[in-house]
């Protein structure tokens, strides 16, 4: 069985313009929420120092972990938007988004998620030993860490996988109706999920350098995908990549907001962190690949 040319249930390119177009208002109204309760937030806790900044276009001053709960509480109505449109407009099983097979493979996703982890743990301590003045110990409460620690535990593997759902099942197994070589479809799919990134806050450090970081984390992932057969080896690594930021590194400019991580990164060198970003990518791909690739006919 071939994960991007799924056979299972119905895949017109029509009925894949409903599904989208159902995912979109999933995620339209898993907004509402978010925007609702944070007006109200700003509106109403009299701190001139929270206020939506229309320039950042984003809520500035709330509260870290409150912010980060309820931008991350979105995407458990992305998945329900996934669940409705593949079961209900595409007739097929909602599992066919993460993998052909007929159970998930729990066992790839750990891998995933363990040697993404390990990888991405060694470069950051030794980026920390080479530049030991740019990481400095966050000054937060135990509480505080405590409270991320659950929040991110259980919030970002969702979000995470919610991504990987889409760009890595959904949108590549649509693109792969027509493209049929994996490096281009991987290339297209990809560069659609490091372009969707632009508007982060990182990439004031470098539009280039940033947006080259996310372009090519997007194909590696996407091209991991369509050599191994399914997506359960990113949805592992995009969980780990995201977890570990988030318990131990933050920034002055994070997607993710002020929250209290265990280190802060000062005098970020956008140039440094594409190279681990290759450095990292690469191993992860070589050892996959090594362990996982998929032969089609």
């Amino acid at each position: 069985m071939d994960f991007i040319k799924v056979k299972e249930g119905k895949n017109s390119w029509k009925r894949y313009l409903s599904s989208f177009i159902v995912i979109i208002l999933f995620i339209f109204v898993g907004a509402l929420p978010f925007v609702i309760i944070s007006d109200w937030i700003v509106n109403t806790d009299e701190n001139p120092n929270t206020n939506y900044d229309f320039e950042k276009e984003d809520y500035v001053g709330m509260n870290p972990l409150l912010y980060f709960a309820l931008m991350n509480s979105q995407f458990l109505f992305w998945l329900l938007g996934f669940f409705v449109a593949i079961r209900f407009i595409h007739k097929r099983k909602f599992i066919s988004l993460v993998t052909p097979n007929r159970k998930i493979g729990w066992k790839r996703i750990g891998f995933g998620f363990i040697t993404f982890f390990v990888i991405l743990g060694l470069t950051s301590i030794i980026d920390s030993l080479l530049s030991p003045g740019d990481y400095l110990f966050n000054n937060v409460r135990v509480s505080d860490f405590l409270l991320l620690f659950v929040l991110v535990l259980v919030l970002t593997p969702i979000q995470t996988t919610c991504e990987e759902i889409f760009f890595r099942g959904y949108l590549m197994q649509l693109l792969g109706k027509w493209i049929r070589i994996p490096f281009l479809l991987s290339l297209l799919a990809g560069s659609i999920f490091g372009a969707l990134h632009f508007t982060n806050p990182e990439m004031g450090y470098s539009p280039i350098l940033v947006g080259a970081d996310y372009l090519l984390t997007g194909f590696i992932w996407c091209y991991i995908t369509a050599k191994t057969n399914s997506a359960e080896l990113s949805i592992g690594a995009h969980a780990a990549n995201n977890m570990l930021l988030g318990w131990f590194i933050t920034m002055d400019d994070s997607a993710s907001g002020d929250i209290p991580s265990l280190f802060v990164v000062r005098n970020i060198d956008p140039a440094i962190s594409l190279m681990w970003t290759i450095v990292s990518l690469g191993i992860f791909l070589f050892i996959s690949l090594r362990k996982y690739k998929f032969n089609r006919d």
